[in-house]
């Protein structure tokens, strides 16, 4: 689907490329939502893009997304999007300025949850845009406010987390697997957030400090300093929890390994009697006696009863 926006706060909204008419001096900004590999040279065509950035995106050299040509702007980068299970995957981006427009490349649920933070925030419908330059930063502003919403969210897993294991006696290998989910998480964020940093650096550098869009990126940088803060602070918390469950694990084994020892020993006694007595020898005087047998299973009870009367009071257990 194509959402074009016209200078007279017009919108509309096309099924197909065919149907646009492009006029670039009445159009504000260009949506391109769900988009396949199969329409970029059309949409090339139709648009006058250079979309060599699109083969680019795999490359991990910062030249390959933030391209500044003399007539176009083409940033491209991806950001963490909640999948089916707990794992975040990674959603491209593409926004390319070219005849004072914004061309966007979106996919439908990066598209939806951007959308849903822009309504929740913002009053856009009366925020006054007069300018691409005023769009490209407002739509900067709400992806940052993404990346804010997710590391809280990430966070807000952590601390729930956390709660329930230091009050849990008991620990499952799905708590592992569940750390092993967030540390995937936040490390995905991360990059995804460094490398939009690097890209809103290099952004910063082609605006005149005393421009607004310059004002907001350097406030934008700021504002992802502090994510980026908090995305540290919950790799230490998850190594924390990971030393704390392990710290557990290793008592309740410690525990373990004194019960089988007490039982080992409580045992042993008893066997070693049993063996004595289990020896074919001619001339055993005890098996003449009248009561040996009594008395020897009373001293087998009582070599099983005193080694726990004994690790009892050690409190052993």
């Amino acid at each position: 689907m194509i959402e074009i926006y016209y200078k007279n706060n017009d919108v509309r909204k096309y099924k197909s490329i065919d149907e646009v008419e492009y006029l670039p001096d009445n159009i504000f900004s260009v949506r391109f939502i769900d988009f396949l590999n199969s329409d970029l040279e059309l949409i090339s065509e139709k648009f006058d893009l250079d979309l060599t950035s699109f083969s680019k995106k795999e490359d991990i050299e910062i030249s390959s997304h933030y391209i500044e040509s003399p007539d176009q702007l083409s940033l491209n980068f991806t950001i963490p999007s909640y999948s089916s299970s707990n794992f975040f995957e990674e959603k491209d981006i593409y926004i390319l300025i070219k005849n004072e427009i914004v061309f966007t490349f979106l996919s439908p649920d990066i598209e939806n949850i951007l959308n849903h933070l822009t309504q929740s925030i913002y009053n856009f419908k009366n925020t006054k845009i007069d300018t691409y330059h005023q769009l490209f930063v407002f739509q900067i502003g709400v992806i940052s406010d993404y990346y804010a919403d997710i590391v809280e969210l990430i966070s807000k897993k952590i601390r729930d987390l956390f709660k329930n294991i230091l009050k849990s006696e008991q620990f499952k290998e799905k708590d592992l697997d569940y750390i092993a989910e967030l540390r995937f998480n936040n490390l995905l964020i991360r990059e995804s957030l460094s490398e939009f940093q690097r890209i809103l650096l290099l952004l910063k550098k082609s605006f005149k400090k005393t421009d607004n869009a310059f004002i907001k990126i350097s406030e934008e940088l700021k504002d992802l300093t502090v994510i980026a803060d908090y995305l540290q602070y919950n790799f230490s918390r998850l190594d924390d929890l990971h030393g704390n469950i392990n710290s557990k694990i290793e008592l309740e084994q410690n525990k373990i390994f004194k019960i089988l020892t007490i039982i080992t020993v409580c045992i042993s006694l008893p066997t070693l009697i049993a063996g004595v007595y289990g020896m074919n020898f001619k001339y055993m005087p005890e098996l003449d006696w009248g009561f040996g047998y009594p008395i020897t299973l009373l001293i087998l009870i009582l070599s099983f009863i005193i080694p726990l009367i004994y690790f009892k009071r050690k409190k052993w257990f």
